[in-house]
C-alpha cells in the first residue's frame, strides 16, 4: 500500500524537525511536532508543557509500567502523558495522511501498513555546529545538551515502546542529513513518499 503517514525519528541536532516541517509544506500534509502536544493536551486536559518535556524529564523512567493499571488515578503523570500521546497519534493518523515527528510514532502506529518510517542522523560535529548556530545553544553547553537529549530519547523509547533508538530495523529509511544536507534529505524522503506503492 502507498504510504500516507510519515514518521520521523531523529538525533538531536540532525535537523529532523526542520526536515519534517519543510516536507509537510511540499507534500501539503498536516505536520505534528509541537502541535501534537497541543492536540494531546486538549484531549486529556493535561497542560501542554508536560508533553513537551516528556522525552527529557529525569524521573519518568522510574515510574511503574505504564500498563500496570487501567485506572488513570493509579498511573504516574508520565504514564498518563504517554497514553494521551498514543491516543492522539492514533486519532491523527486515522484522520488521514500526515507527518509526525518523534514520540515513538513509528512503533505506536506499527499495526498500520501505510507508514514510511524515517530516521535522521548526522555526525557529531555537524550536529554540534547546528545546535550552536541554529538552536542558539552556547558552545560550552552544546555537547552536554546533545548527549543528554539523545540519551533521554533512547531511554524514553526503550521504556515505552521497547525499541532501540536509531536501530535501522525500526525504520524504512535512515538518512545522514549531515552528509546529504537538509535539502537533499528532504528531496530523498519526498521522492520515496511519492513513488512507493
Amino acid at each position: 500500500m502507498k504510504p500516507s503517514i510519515i514518521t520521523i525519528s531523529r538525533q538531536f541536532g540532525s535537523g529532523g524537525r526542520e526536515i519534517g516541517a519543510e516536507l509537510a509544506k511540499r507534500l501539503k500534509l498536516p505536520f505534528f511536532e509541537k502541535s501534537l502536544f497541543e492536540e494531546a493536551s486538549k484531549r486529556s486536559g493535561i497542560h501542554p508543557d508536560f508533553f513537551e518535556r516528556a522525552e527529557t524529564r529525569k524521573n519518568w523512567y522510574f515510574s511503574n509500567a505504564f500498563l500496570s493499571s487501567a485506572d488513570p488515578l493509579n498511573m504516574s503523570l508520565d504514564d498518563q502523558i504517554y497514553l494521551a500521546q498514543v491516543k492522539t497519534i492514533r486519532e491523527l493518523a486515522e484522520q488521514g495522511p500526515c507527518i509526525i515527528v518523534g514520540r515513538g510514532a513509528n512503533q505506536i502506529l506499527a499495526d498500520r501498513n501505510d507508514l514510511l518510517n524515517i530516521f535522521i542522523y548526522a555526525d557529531r560535529k555537524v550536529r554540534l555546529k547546528r545546535i550552536i548556530e541554529v538552536y542558539g545553544v552556547p558552545e560550552n553547553q552544546a555537547e552536554k545538551q546533545m548527549d543528554a537529549a539523545d540519551k533521554n530519547r533512547a531511554i524514553y523509547l526503550k521504556h515505552y515502546t521497547n525499541q532501540i533508538f536509531g536501530k535501522a530495523e525500526n525504520y524504512h529509511l535512515c538518512i545522514d542529513s549531515g552528509k546529504l544536507g537538509i535539502e537533499n534529505t528532504i528531496k530523498m524522503i519526498e521522492v520515496s513518499y511519492r513513488t512507493l506503492e
